[in-house]
C-alpha cells in the first residue's frame, strides 16, 4: 500500500506535524514529581523513531488530585525547556496532556474532589466540589497550560474523557447537582467550558489547545450526542484546535486498552460518529500497529490523525523502519498488556514484554548494541524466547553465533502458548525472532540436542545456556509445600503443555483446573478447556483470578468470555486429592473440603529448571551463562529481556 496520506504533514493551530503518527498520552511513570532522565530518554527515542506528535502522559494540575507529573508550579517549566531541548532536533511535536482525576486519583491529602459523592473506582468518597474548588480548578488548569508554553511544549491537551473529572462533571450517573453545575447538559458542560475559556485566555490565540472526549460504556452517562454537543460549543468560541476521540470509562476499564484478541480499530464505531461533528484535525486510537492500517483511517476520512501507542512501545522505530522499506524488521507488538499496563500495577512503572528497552533506553537500547571489536565463538543452546533473543543480539554485535535447538522448530514456549484460543498473536514475537537470527546470518540447527561433552569438545569462547524449564507434575503448591496431593498420577491429570501439545482423545465434560501461578497460563488453558464446551472449575491459592495478569484489562474480557459458559471460580483455596471423576478442594482457612466433579484435571504450577547443562559446566568452560526459565522458570518478558542483557554484555 502507498503510503501517500500518513506521511502528509499536517497544521494543528500554528504547529506544522511532520506526519500523521500520533502518540497519545499514556502512562509510563517514569516521571512523578519531576521529568526524569528516564523519561526523556523514552520520548527522545520515539522522536528518533520517526514519531509525528506525543501527548505526554497526564500532568496533575493541583494537588488535589496527583497521578503522574505534576504541574503545580514553576518548576516544572525548567524541566519541560530540558526536554524540549532533546526532542526539538527530530522534528517531533509535544503537547501536555492535562488533567484531574477526581473522584478516582485522591489528592496529596488523600482526599479526593468531584461533581457529587459518588464513589470512586478506588472506594474514596469524594467531596462535592463549591463555587471554591471549581474556581480553584480552573484557574489550576490555566496555570499549567502556561507553564507548558513557557516550557517551550507545542499545545496542551485537555482530559475530558474517560471518566476523570470533566467526565464526572459530564455525566448524568456522577454529577447529581441541583446547581448551575448540574442537571441539563448546557449546566453540566458549564464546568468544562469555563476551564476551557480561562485556558485560551491565558495562552492566546496561537498556542495549541485540544480536548480529549470519549463515550461511556455504561448504560447511561456521557453519549455520542453529549459530545456532539461539546465539540460544537468549543469550536464556535474557538476555544480548541482538535479534538482527540478515544472509547470508555472505569466501568469498563478493559474498553480502554484492549488486548491482542480484539481487532485493530475497535474503537472505531464509537470514536467516528463523535469525531465527526468537527471541523477540525481529528485523532483516533484502537489498537492500530501498522501505518497501513492508520493510512486506511485516513484514506476512508475517519480521522487526520492516528494514535499508535504500544506498536511505539514495543519498536521505536516503527515510522523510520517503514520509510526505509524494512516492515519486517518492525518487533511487533502482540497486544498482551503485560508489560505495559501490567507493569504500572505490578511494578510501578511501564515495561513491555517484546522490547526490554522500555524504561531502560540508556541502557538496553537498540542503538547501543555496539559491534565487537573481537568476534567471539558464542554458542546459544535453546531456541525459545531467551536463546533467540540472545543469538540475535550478539549476532548484531558482530560475533559468530550458533543456536542449537533440540526440536524441530524454534519458539519454546511460545510456540505452545500460541496453540490457545484468543493467543496467536503471541507468536508475532516468535516469527519475528526467527526472521531476525537467520538474517543477521546466526547458524541454526535444529533437532540439535546437544549435551556437555559436545561442548566440551567444540569449547565455545561464551556458551549461553537457554534450555527452558520442564512442568512440574507432582501437584505440590505454594501455600503447603510439604503435601503431595493424591492421584496426581492419574492418566486424566495434564500439565498445561500436555493440554495444548497433546490433547487428551476424549475430553470430557467437567474439567477442573489448579492454577497455582496466577498468570496468563491458566486463561489459555481454561480458553481451551472451554472451546471444547467443558464446563471449568478455576481453582486458586489466589484471592483473584491470575492477579499478576494486568489485572484491569486482561482478566476482564476473560471474565466475560468465561461467564458466557459454564464456569466456577474457587479462590483461596486447594487442591487436596484427584480421583477418577472428582477432585477434593479445600478453602484455605476452612475445614471441611468439598467434593468438585472433575473427569479432566489439568495443573497450572511453577515450573522446574533445566539447568543440568550449564551446573555441569560452569566451571569447565571459560563463560558460561544462563537464561530465562534456566536460569529462573518465569515468562516470556522476563526471557526476552535476560536475552537482551546477556547477548549486549559479551564483550
Amino acid at each position: 500500500m502507498q503510503l501517500s496520506r500518513v506521511f502528509t504533514p499536517i497544521k494543528i493551530g500554528g504547529v506544522e506535524i511532520p506526519n500523521r503518527i500520533v502518540r497519545t498520552a499514556h502512562g509510563t511513570h517514569f516521571a512523578t514529581t519531576h521529568l526524569t532522565d528516564d523519561f526523556i530518554a523514552y520520548h527522545e527515542a520515539r522522536a528518533r523513531g520517526g514519531c509525528g506528535l506525543t501527548i505526554l502522559e497526564i500532568a496533575s494540575v493541583h494537588p488535589s488530585s496527583v497521578g503522574s507529573i505534576r504541574n503545580f508550579d514553576d518548576s516544572i517549566v525548567t524541566e519541560y525547556q530540558k526536554l524540549v531541548k532533546v526532542i526539538n532536533p527530530y522534528g517531533m511535536k509535544l503537547f501536555q496532556q492535562l488533567h484531574h482525576g477526581g473522584a478516582h486519583f485522591p489528592g496529596i491529602d488523600g482526599l479526593s474532589w468531584s461533581a457529587s459523592d459518588v464513589p470512586g473506582l478506588y472506594g474514596s468518597v469524594p467531596q462535592p466540589m463549591g463555587r471554591r474548588e471549581i474556581d480553584t480548578i480552573i484557574e489550576a488548569f490555566a496555570a499549567a497550560a502556561e507553564r507548558c508554553k513557557r516550557g517551550g511544549l507545542d499545545g496542551v491537551e485537555i482530559h475530558g474523557a474517560h471518566g476523570y473529572l470533566f467526565h464526572q462533571f459530564l455525566s448524568t450517573v456522577t454529577n447529581k447537582r441541583t446547581d448551575e453545575y448540574g442537571g441539563t447538559l448546557e449546566n453540566r458542560m458549564r464546568f468544562l467550558m469555563e476551564t476551557m475559556r480561562a485556558v485560551r485566555s491565558r495562552v492566546g490565540p496561537d498556542f495549541v489547545v485540544g480536548i480529549r472526549l470519549s463515550a461511556t460504556e455504561a448504560p447511561i452517562g456521557v453519549d455520542e450526542s453529549d459530545n456532539h454537543a461539546i465539540i460544537r460549543a468549543l469550536e464556535e468560541e474557538g476555544l480548541i484546535d482538535y479534538v482527540n476521540v478515544s472509547l470508555g470509562d472505569y466501568y469498563r476499564i478493559a474498553s480502554m486498552t484492549a488486548t491482542m484478541e480484539t481487532p485493530s480499530g475497535y474503537e472505531l464505531p464509537s470514536s467516528v460518529p463523535i469525531a465527526a461533528a468537527s471541523t477540525l484535525p481529528r485523532i483516533v486510537a484502537g489498537r492500530f500497529r501498522t501505518l497501513e492500517e492508520a493510512e486506511e483511517v485516513i484514506k476512508n476520512g475517519d480521522a487526520e490523525m492516528v494514535s499508535i501507542v504500544r506498536a511505539q512501545i514495543a519498536d521505536p522505530d516503527l515510522v523510520r523502519k517503514t520509510v526505509d522499506g524494512r516492515v519486517d524488521e518492525i518487533r511487533p507488538c502482540i497486544g498482551c498488556n503485560q508489560g505495559c499496563i501490567g507493569g504500572l500495577y505490578r511494578g510501578g512503572k511501564m515495561g513491555c514484554l517484546v522490547n526490554p528497552a522500555v524504561g531502560f533506553e540508556t541502557t538496553l537500547s537498540e542503538d547501543l548494541i555496539a559491534k565487537a571489536t573481537e568476534p567471539r565463538r558464542v554458542f546459544v543452546v535453546g531456541g525459545g524466547p531467551a536463546g533467540m533473543e540472545a543469538a540475535r543480539v550478539a549476532a548484531k554485535s558482530g560475533h559468530n553465533v550458533v543456536l542449537f535447538e533440540a526440536s524441530p522448530n524454534l519458539g519454546g514456549t511460545i510456540r505452545v502458548a500460541m496453540k490457545a484460543p484468543n493467543m496467536s498473536s503471541v507468536g508475532d514475537i516468535m516469527y519475528w525472532l526467527e526472521r531476525e537470527v537467520y538474517r543477521l546470518g546466526v547458524d541454526v540447527r535444529l533437532n540439535s540436542y546437544v549435551d556437555a561433552e559436545d561442548m566440551r569438545d567444540q569449547k565455545p569462547d561464551v556458551l549461553i545456556v537457554a534450555t527452558g524449564a520442564t512442568q512440574r507434575k507432582d501437584g505440590v503448591q505454594t501455600l503447603t509445600p510439604w503435601v503431595r496431593p493424591k492421584g496426581v498420577d492419574l492418566p486424566h491429570v495434564y500439565t498445561s503443555i500436555e493440554l495444548l501439545t497433546n490433547p487428551p482423545k476424549i475430553w470430557g465434560k467437567k474439567a477442573l483446573v489448579l492454577d497455582d501461578v496466577g498468570h496468563l497460563e491458566a486463561i489459555a488453558v481454561i480458553d481451551t478447556l472451554m472451546a471444547q464446551d467443558m464446563e471449568v472449575t478455576l481453582v486458586t491459592r489466589h484471592a483473584m483470578m491470575t492477579p499478576y495478569v494486568d489485572s484491569t484489562q486482561r482478566t476482564i474480557p476473560a471474565g466475560e468470555r468465561f461467564s458466557r459458559g459454564r464456569f466456577r471460580l474457587m479462590v483461596d483455596s486447594h487442591l487436596e486429592e484427584i480421583e477418577a471423576d472428582a477432585c477434593s478442594v479445600r478453602h484455605l482457612r476452612g475445614v471441611s473440603p468439598e467434593s468438585v466433579e472433575a473427569d479432566l484435571v489439568v495443573l497450572v504450577t511453577p515450573n522446574s529448571a533445566n539447568n543440568e547443562l550449564y551446573m555441569e559446566l560452569r566451571d569447565e568452560l571459560p563463560d558460561v551463562r544462563r537464561i530465562g526459565d534456566a536460569a529462573s522458570p518465569r515468562d516470556i518478558q522476563a526471557a526476552i529481556a535476560d536475552g537482551r542483557r546477556t547477548g549486549m554484555a559479551i564483550r
